[in-house]
């Protein structure tokens, strides 16, 4: 009786230590996974803390702030939310929809306080959407959205 009870305490205290060791394993694996966001604004604001550690920005890309490297892949940029603008390097290929004065979320980490160091750009698209009539309305609707885009 004795032996049985001791078996199924250890069964329970072997059980409840697998257990917990596998909730922390996941929850420690999801902390150094997330990526905050934040306004250029509050990057600024916080930039101190935000040093060395991965985020992403969120904003515009400044109009006439948009300069490539001839020949590579680098470019550089201001991203602004019309307060404050952040001077952006990157180096990569560049989403389709990326250009002057469209929504862009770069993630990457602060070199220093004067500049972000992008590792990905994620360019924004309308929020308008329109479902396409087969109507004259409808197509007049989704011309006028288009041209909105591209502006």
């Amino acid at each position: 009786m004795i032996s049985l009870l001791n078996k199924r305490l250890m069964l329970m205290f072997t059980v409840i230590m697998v257990g917990g060791a596998l909730v922390a394993l996941v929850l420690t694996s999801f902390t150094g996974a997330l990526v905050y966001f934040h306004t250029p604004t509050e990057a600024v604001a916080k930039t101190k803390e935000l040093v060395a550690k991965k985020i992403r920005i969120g904003g515009m890309v400044q109009t006439g702030s948009l300069v490539r490297e001839s020949g590579t892949l680098k470019i550089r940029f201001l991203v602004t939310d019309s307060t404050t603008h952040i001077p952006v390097r990157y180096e990569g290929m560049l989403p389709d929809l990326f250009r002057e004065g469209q929504g862009v979320v770069v993630e990457g980490t602060w070199q220093s306080p004067q500049e972000f160091v992008a590792t990905t750009i994620l360019a924004k698209h309308s929020e308008d959407y329109v479902p396409v009539d087969m109507s004259e309305q409808g197509i007049a609707k989704s011309k006028e959205s288009l041209l909105k885009s591209l502006k």
